[in-house]
């Protein structure tokens, strides 16, 4: 790979990284507090490509002025050549140029392990206020591993989610409601997820997403005593109420 070459793949790498931040794609990948750093690094790749380009133009022009010019460039070409291993950065460029990756969804779910004993939320922590009040997965979930029979048993709330097959039916719909939450990026995400009891059968003509995309619902519910627990693999179980489809969330992570 000549340098010529390698100055325009650091513009398009460093290009990608500011496309991804400024169309906010970049959250199908990192945490939304990562934009400022792959900004920052989206910069600086472009200005070092830049800064090559102009340096190597005006290396050439005085070179040529002196007479030398295909002597310095024989020797310049070979002695500036990088291996082949340079260009799989061509491949992650292509990939967010052409293909877009999506963020991760019910299709990752099979192979992306469970959070264990998700605790981030302190269980007597009071509940919004308001009738069935939002709360993220991860929230209801970490309030049942934390006392199974707190405020998110004795009240109803809505939590948002998409829809897969429930790991361990046990009577009703048997569908789970799960998202993917991240620490740093897309590459650590593990999933939450409560199981669906729905003895209305208001989800009956509803399934997990398939081909076609994900399957986003807006379920409320209360969160059935005792569940939640190391014995089901902290996977509450909630009682639906209602539920509707919404579009998918931005971000689409939990965290």
């Amino acid at each position: 790979m000549s340098r010529d070459t390698q100055h325009v793949l650091l513009v398009l790498v460093g290009g990608v990284l500011v496309k991804i931040v400024l169309d906010g794609s970049y959250l199908r990948y990192v945490r939304p507090w990562s934009a400022v750093p792959v900004l920052v690094a989206g910069v600086v790749l472009v200005t070092v490509a830049v800064v090559g380009i102009v340096r190597d133009l005006r290396g050439r022009a005085v070179t040529d002025g002196h007479g030398h010019g295909h002597g310095h460039d024989h020797r310049h070409g070979h002695g500036s050549r990088a291996g082949p291993s340079a260009w799989m950065l061509v491949l992650p460029v292509l990939a967010l140029l052409l293909v877009v990756p999506p963020a991760l969804g019910s299709a990752a779910v099979a192979g992306i392990g469970a959070r264990a004993a998700p605790v981030a939320t302190v269980a007597d922590d009071p509940l919004p206020a308001g009738d069935a009040p939002a709360l993220g997965l991860l929230d209801v979930v970490s309030r049942a591993a934390a006392d199974p029979y707190g405020q998110v048993t004795t009240r109803d709330v809505t939590v948002t989610g998409f829809l897969v097959p429930a790991r361990a039916p046990a009577g009703g719909a048997a569908l789970d409601l799960a998202r993917l939450v991240i620490t740093c990026c897309a590459a650590d995400a593990s999933t939450v997820r409560v199981h669906l009891a729905d003895p209305q059968g208001l989800l009956r003509d509803t399934g997990p997403g398939g081909p076609e995309g994900d399957h986003w619902v807006a379920v409320r519910g209360r969160v059935v005593p005792g569940t939640g627990t190391a014995s089901d693999g902290h996977v509450p179980t909630l009682s639906v109420t209602s539920s509707s489809p919404v579009a998918t969330p931005e971000p689409v992570y939990e965290y």
